[in-house]
């Protein structure tokens, strides 16, 4: 009887598995000549840490289903898929945000990517892709693009949308470096010297944009914090008291708009200048 119900476990398992690959975007045999599959393998929130230990955490931060690893050779140029299936668009494009650095190009048909020489990198619907090559040779970087367009292709799923305040004519010009958190993990690897306004507090989810403003740097935030408490703790721990709603308020370079009891525009200039807080008041 217990070899039964082993066995039944064990079937179940393999089904399950195989259900969640053949569910998600993947490259398949056939759709690219002399294609090898040389590893496929899905990875839990669990079993992540056998595949980047030390890593796993932000993933989880964010909110991770799971994920899809396909290592390929196509006539001796290999690729490494990775495919993170995370809870939903926003984690996805959270990860992405924070795993992206000194993009060369974009995909025009994509709101989210980054391309490099050995890297594609996207946020579409729930899905964090990203596409590593070995080499970086042209060979393997028009590899690279020419499976990242099958798998995006098997994608129908909504972008995010990014708050109003991120559509300031200001703010353009740096949009693709916003990023998304939802937790400590987020801010310590992207914007470490916001670490202890964040700290003690969960539940919370920033959009952030570091920019420049007439030559000094500033920090563009939307902020929604779980409950009106954290809000106003928050405030109180940057030193600005809290205003009412819609009301701008400004203290040593930090300016505040309340748009309701847990959400807000935070911004934080390097700068008191005059110039400085002008530019911020057209931005809120």
């Amino acid at each position: 009887m217990k070899t039964t119900a082993k066995l039944f476990f064990f079937l179940l398992m393999v089904i399950t598995l195989n259900a969640q690959v053949k569910d998600f975007p993947k490259l398949t045999d056939g759709e690219i000549s002399g294609l090898k599959i040389t590893r496929e393998q899905t990875f839990d929130g669990n079993s992540l840490w056998g595949y980047i230990n030390g890593g796993a955490d932000i993933f989880l931060e964010y909110g991770l289903n799971n994920l899809l690893l396909q290592e390929i050779e196509v006539n001796h140029n290999k690729l490494k898929i990775e495919i993170y299936r995370m809870t939903d668009p926003y984690a996805a494009f959270g990860i992405y945000s924070v795993s992206h650095y000194k993009c060369e190009e974009k995909y025009q048909s994509l709101k989210f990517s980054c391309v490099t020489q050995y890297q594609i990198q996207c946020a579409i619907g729930e899905y964090y892709i990203s596409i590593i090559n070995t080499n970086g040779s042209k060979v393997e970087q028009e590899l690279s693009k020419r499976v990242f367009d099958i798998i995006i292709s098997k994608i129908h799923s909504d972008e995010v949308t990014l708050p109003d305040i991120f559509n300031n004519s200001l703010l353009k010009q740096n949009i693709e470096q916003i990023k998304y958190f939802r937790g400590i993990l987020g801010v310590q690897n992207r914007l470490s010297e916001w670490y202890d306004y964040f700290d003690k507090f969960e539940g919370y989810e920033i959009f952030v944009l570091t920019t420049k403003l007439s030559g000094s740097v500033v920090n563009v935030a939307q902020i929604k914090f779980r409950s009106s408490s954290d809000a106003k703790l928050f405030l109180a721990n940057v030193g600005i008291e809290a205003g009412d709603i819609e009301k701008i308020t400004n203290d040593s370079g930090r300016f505040v708009k309340m748009l309701n009891e847990t959400t807000m525009i935070f911004v934080e200039s390097y700068s008191d200048s005059t110039e400085i807080k002008e530019l911020i008041k057209k931005i809120l």
